[in-house]
């Protein structure tokens, strides 16, 4: 308990000092360059992209394989509350979308289709939609699905739904995304702030408020996203807000406000700083700014940056994120 704690007041010294106030610096065009999928986007994902796609369909006949990997062969990938993901037998470059509302509509197509829609991100996988299905299914109706580009790693702490089940599966999986992102080299939020700054400049918006929405790809050491389809309704600049999908937001308040053991609760603080600290540190390097975004908020009333930002009013932490020059 001891070493924890020590261990989090060193934690808490090297954040604040990463909030004072910056300095004007100029920053080598090639920051990204080390172990940075960024690289300017030249890593375009072309194996990816729709054309690919109607090759490979081509090739293996699926369309005639996506009722059967709906209904019985496919891997669920994912399941909510907007649909369920099934993996595609034969590729790990795609993944098959079926939405609970909307997906048997009265379209009287006689053969199956493949519609393209428009890849609002070519140069950086989102995991985002890049084809639509019509399936027939008689009396002029027809079942609908949609082709997303798979993304890869591991989704990140507790999914939304389990946020309010402080269980002991649910701690462990909390504290593991904690440590893999704190452990994660700082070239790994610089990536991350660039991707975030890139997508929202599309015109594009996270859903932060899930943190199976953000993924963590081990091998490449880096933060990936999806579902990301929803057009920006305001000027929010997401970083606050996807900083707190990554500190995995709703169960890391649910958690800290439990009667769980206070030992663990240190733990799961100094990790937080650890990923703060980094996060905070490649935003300054972005010259990237922190805005009023929905579930930031609820990140500025936890107890946790109350004590770093020295006020438990919103009001007056978001007026010393300005002087420090991380606010709008």
């Amino acid at each position: 308990m001891r070493i924890c704690t020590q261990y989090t007041q060193l934690a808490i010294k090297k954040l604040k000092s990463n909030f004072l106030p910056r300095k004007n610096v100029t920053y080598g065009s090639d920051i990204f360059i080390k172990n940075s999928s960024f690289l300017g986007y030249k890593n375009i994902t072309d194996e990816k992209s729709y054309e690919s796609f109607i090759n490979w369909s081509n090739q293996t006949n699926f369309l005639s394989q996506v009722r059967e990997i709906d209904e019985r062969t496919g891997e669920i990938l994912g399941y909510g509350f907007e649909g369920t993901t099934f993996g595609i037998p034969g590729t790990d470059n795609w993944v098959l979308k079926k939405y609970n509302r909307g997906n048997f509509v009265a379209i009287g197509n006689n053969e199956a289709k493949i519609i393209e829609i428009k890849d609002f991100s070519p140069k950086l996988n989102v995991g985002q939609t890049i084809s639509r299905i019509e399936i027939p299914a008689g009396n002029k109706y027809s079942y609908i699905y949609y082709i997303l580009k798979r993304q890869s790693g591991k989704s990140i702490g507790v999914p939304l739904y389990a946020a309010e089940d402080i269980s002991d599966i649910n701690i462990k999986s909390h504290l593991e995304a904690l440590r893999t992102l704190a452990a994660a080299p700082q070239e790994t939020f610089d990536k991350c702030i660039k991707d975030i700054e890139y997508i929202t400049q599309q015109g594009y918006e996270f859903d932060c408020g899930n943190p199976y929405n953000f993924m963590f790809d081990r091998k490449k050491q880096a933060i990936n996203f999806v579902d990301i389809n929803d057009k920006l309704k305001d000027n929010n600049t997401q970083y606050g807000d996807v900083l707190y999908a990554l500190l995995d937001g709703k169960f890391a308040i649910n958690f800290n406000a439990s009667d769980c053991d206070i030992e663990t609760k240190e733990t799961a603080k100094t990790l937080s700083y650890t990923i703060i600290n980094k996060y905070v540190t490649a935003m300054k390097k972005a010259n990237a700014k922190f805005s009023e975004g929905k579930f930031f908020t609820e990140l500025l009333e936890t107890d946790m940056l109350n004590n770093l930002l020295k006020s438990p009013s919103k009001e007056k932490k978001m007026t010393r994120l300005r002087e420090m020059g991380l606010m709008q």
